[in-house]
């Protein structure tokens, strides 16, 4: 090969080869250097509490138990209100109160599995018996799915307009 040659090749080559870019990192200031910034934070804190004459272990002492009486406080009036509240009710009230809530969730229980039961798991297409695709739940859908303790699947017909919805009776 000729020198010429060579050169044309060598220019070719240039033309087609790719210009290697700089990577960015894209990393912030503070997650390339948040050690340096941690480091920095606890000498400043730690000079800052050797210069002032704070008595720390008396300050958070005092908020522990000012928070734990508020607590005990909010928890003894609760108490108090509930028993006060029972006490005015005698008890077949509190048994027919009992059996009243346990008939509403056995119904609810029931028109859950109704429901349930009429949305059985598709396997194919019920208008043109074609194959099916899933396809991401609506929001409602996943609120029912929460309310129903099932599982909702929902799906799209290939090869006609069939949009359905499947449920599962249990959980994940």
């Amino acid at each position: 090969m000729t020198s010429q040659n060579l050169i044309k090749e060598n220019i070719l080559n240039k033309r087609n080869r790719k210009r290697k870019r700089l990577k960015n990192s894209g990393k912030t200031i503070f997650e390339e250097y948040n050690f340096e910034f941690l480091v920095l934070g606890l000498f400043g804190l730690g000079f800052f509490l050797l210069w002032e004459d704070w008595n720390i272990k008396s300050l958070v002492w005092n908020g522990i138990t000012r928070t734990a009486l508020l607590v005990i406080t909010f928890l003894r009036n609760g108490a108090v209100k509930i028993g006060n509240l029972l006490s005015g009710v005698e008890t077949s009230d509190l048994i027919g109160i009992i059996l009243i809530l346990i008939a509403i969730v056995l119904v609810l229980n029931r028109a859950r599995l109704r429901t349930i039961e009429r949305h059985p798991n598709l396997t194919s297409c019920p208008k043109c018996n074609s194959g099916l695709r899933r396809v991401h739940r609506k929001t409602k859908h996943k609120i029912q799915s929460w309310l129903y303790f099932c599982k909702f699947k929902r799906f799209k017909c290939k090869s006609c307009s069939f949009d359905g919805v499947a449920m599962i009776e249990g959980k994940k």
